[in-house]
């Protein structure tokens, strides 16, 4: 059954040379309900920046084409001309900066930078440009309003907590996928001190009964945790 949202699913590139910040990256915007693509050069970069990628968060020292490049070659395309740009590199010098926005570059962040400034520079530029992101989740007759924090079954409220709001949205926003008690921890928690996978039982138990009978979709992995089992699509 399909998990459907009241605006078209946003798509952004993630283009860096260092798997490891593709994926930090990657998973915290996936984490806010964005689709992401993946590229580490230049090349694959220009292959992927389709009209149909919303933003493109990409590294300046690429091998091969260098991101100046890649955004040039991407700005002189009509297809791909007006796609947002984040440069995201470790040239700090004001020079680099300048010359990044001055090929076209919508933002310009220096390595290293939190996730949380990444987002929000992400949301920032998406606004301006008029793509806005899914604010409502729909399953079956769970609806899931993102940007007021609730969710209801059918005509009823489901009253949830904040965590157990939280905790709910990204198991619908990851259906199938089988999450250990510490990743939800690490993940709708944060740093929250003192706080136990026992925490991770006990807000899935109130979940699930407030769910009712639509609780039987969050299935208990054994030996691993905890998965939302509706096949999952986002449509417009």
């Amino acid at each position: 059954m399909a998990v459907t949202s009241e605006a078209s699913e946003i798509n952004i590139l993630v283009v860096d040379d260092e798997e490891d910040v593709v994926e930090v990256v990657s998973h915290f915007l996936s984490q806010e309900g964005f689709t992401i693509h993946k590229a580490y050069d230049g090349e694959e970069a220009l292959q992927k920046a389709t009209p149909d990628v919303d933003l493109i968060v990409l590294d300046i020292m690429l091998p091969g084409l260098d991101g100046y490049e890649v955004c040039r070659r991407l700005r002189s395309r009509v297809e791909t001309e007006t796609i947002p740009i984040i440069f995201l590199s470790a040239k700090v010098e004001e020079e680099d900066q300048i010359r990044g926005l001055m090929l076209g570059g919508d933002s310009y962040l220096t390595k290293p930078v939190s996730p949380q400034v990444i987002l929000a520079n992400v949301k920032a530029i998406l606004r301006r440009s008029g793509v806005e992101e899914s604010r409502t989740l729909q399953v079956d007759n769970l609806t899931i309003y993102e940007d007021e924090y609730r969710a209801s079954l059918g005509d009823k409220d489901l009253g949830l907590t904040l965590t157990e709001f939280e905790l709910l949205r990204y198991l619908v926003r990851h259906p199938r996928k089988a999450f250990t008690r510490q990743q939800l921890l690490e993940t709708i928690w944060k740093d929250a001190m003192m706080v136990t996978e026992r925490t991770v039982d006990a807000h899935i138990k109130n979940l699930r009964e407030k769910l009712g009978a639509f609780a039987e979709h969050i299935q208990t992995v054994r030996g691993v945790g905890y998965r939302f089992v509706r096949e999952a699509n986002t449509e417009a």
